[in-house]
């Protein structure tokens, strides 16, 4: 780096004069330098700058920019015109968020040394700090127009159009860097990463299949072409992936939940379970690896499997909410509601910061024939204002299935769904209030809005056919009971309904 001005040339002489002579522990001559630093004001001017200027080094060292901001700001009454000196200042400017200091100070630096590069790259960081990324983008230009090949501000400047979501551009930048350095595994694996989410899959797999070859160990790049093979439906060649990641570390306990969700997925349901016993080993607190064969116990109907994997964690000391729930739920499925509800109290008195366990405990109530209790836990989380829109929907639904206080029903569910506006259960609760009120046609559209989202719910299309019945539209209602069937053919009421609703019609004609 050049300097624009003389001064600036004999002072950096100077610094390495004293710097390379400090090392030596002697400077040679001391008494006609310290002589000629007393006696001569040119000296005198430059020697007082570099000792501020050291000192100032010095007290970076140690992370003291505070100390080492006064010590630049020192040498600078002694010597203005050394772009060098504003730059470390406006280093520990920045680094003290002082981000206008630090402007002013590199404006300061660049027309002394329009050539020195880092005068740019701390101009585009302030620029990136306040959000101003035109700006950056622009001293980072600057900077490589100066040097084009400078990785750190091809770095930075690829890392700027990343936080933009400016990904192509960011790849540019990186294949730019690529050319320069041959052999960077990070590099190849940002790159892969960038191409990934650009959704350029085969690019991404190159790059990161050369992070690798760079540095075989590199496990990131590992595990992310692992889940590039994934997306493409490349399962044998994942699972190949994920294995050669706990050959290099075995304690990798990502790689063992691809594995064993891959095995899942494929079908091999033993594969899955060993690989989750495995997790049970390398994360003895966890209760996620017995949440996991328990669900896969519980989709194969094994149900006193998937108890024995909930008790297995209770004897090795994980008595978590979540595992009171889960033994909740599998007595619900199996149609034992009072100990659906005895699990369900073990885990709402176990979690004290979460309002779906009392939620789940409500749900038994109801199933289990305690409406009011049900009830009466609902209240209390709506008059906490819990922020769970199932609580308020499921207690307005009792009340219009009570046809009680249908007012203050409608109320519970338009919250839930001020929670939750796309929720399809909600828009069918909020048009069965309305049926309930003898409103039709708002019944008709808030539970054909509810269709939108869940087209083939049979309790939705079941609640239109009411409707559409007792507007008197026959063949709607009979429409509609026959969708209903469709998805539900065993319910009996709904049956009922519609032969009623084809008595009436063939009556007609």
């Amino acid at each position: 780096m050049t300097s624009a001005r003389p001064a600036s040339a004999g002072f950096v002489c100077l610094v390495l004069f004293f710097s390379f002579a400090i090392l030596a522990g002697a400077l040679p001559g001391v008494d006609r330098i310290d002589a000629a630093r007393t006696q001569d004001p040119g000296t005198r001017k430059v020697s007082g700058a570099i000792s501020h200027y050291l000192m100032g080094a010095i007290y970076d060292n140690y992370g003291r920019s505070e100390d080492a901001a006064a010590e630049y700001e020192k040498a600078l009454s002694y010597e203005d015109e050394v772009a060098e000196i504003y730059v470390k200042l406006a280093a520990d400017q920045l680094l003290l968020g002082r981000l206008d200091q630090a402007a002013r100070t590199l404006n300061s630096a660049v027309p002394l040394d329009p050539e020195n590069t880092k005068s740019y790259l701390l101009l585009a960081v302030i620029h990136t700090a306040r959000g101003e990324f035109r700006q950056a983008q622009r001293q980072y230009e600057e900077a490589l127009k100066h040097d084009p090949d400078n990785l750190k501000v091809l770095t930075f400047l690829s890392d700027l159009f990343v936080i933009q979501q400016k990904l192509d551009k960011a790849a540019e930048v990186y294949e730019k860097i690529l050319r320069i350095r041959k052999d960077d595994a990070f590099i190849y694996f940002n790159l892969g990463i960038i191409y990934s989410k650009l959704n350029l899959l085969d690019k991404a797999e190159e790059n990161l299949e050369k992070a690798i070859e760079v540095d075989e160990d590199y496990l990131e790049a590992q595990m992310v072409l692992g889940f590039i093979y994934e997306i493409e439906g490349r399962y044998a060649e994942a699972i190949e992936q994920y294995k050669r990641v706990t050959s290099i570390d075995s304690l990798n306990t990502e790689a063992y939940v691809r594995l064993g969700q891959l095995y899942y997925r494929l079908g091999d349901t033993e594969a899955a379970i060993g690989e989750n016993r495995v997790l049970m080993r390398l994360d003895v607190n966890s209760p996620e690896p017995y949440l996991r064969n328990f669900s896969i116990y519980v989709s194969g109907k094994e149900y006193d499997k998937a108890e024995q994997v909930l008790r297995e964690a209770l004897r090795n000391g994980i008595s978590g909410p979540v595992i009171y729930a889960s033994l909740g739920y599998l007595a619900g499925l199996q149609k034992d509601h009072r100990k659906a509800v005895e699990y369900y109290e073990v885990a709402a008195e176990k979690s004290t910061d979460d309002d779906s366990y009392v939620f789940y405990l409500a749900a038994a109530l109801q199933r289990a024939g305690r409406t009011r209790e049900a009830v009466d836990k609902l209240e209390g989380l709506v008059s906490e204002g819990t922020d769970l829109p199932e609580a308020y929907n499921f207690l307005g639904y009792i009340y219009v299935e009570e046809n009680k206080d249908l007012d203050r029903a409608i109320e519970l569910i338009e919250k839930a769904l001020e929670l939750d506006p796309d929720n399809g259960a909600y828009m069918d609760s909020l048009g069965w209030a309305f049926y309930k009120k003898g409103m039709l046609d708002r019944a008709e559209r808030e539970i054909t809005r509810a269709l939108e989202y869940l087209p083939d719910d049979p309790v939705i299309r079941d609640h239109l056919g009411d409707v559409y019945y007792k507007k008197g539209d026959l063949e709607k209602a009979a429409d509609e009971w026959r969708r209903s069937l469709g998805s539900d053919p065993d319910n009996r009421e709904v049956k009922k309904k519609l032969e009623r609703a084809r008595g009436k019609l063939r009556r007609r004609r």
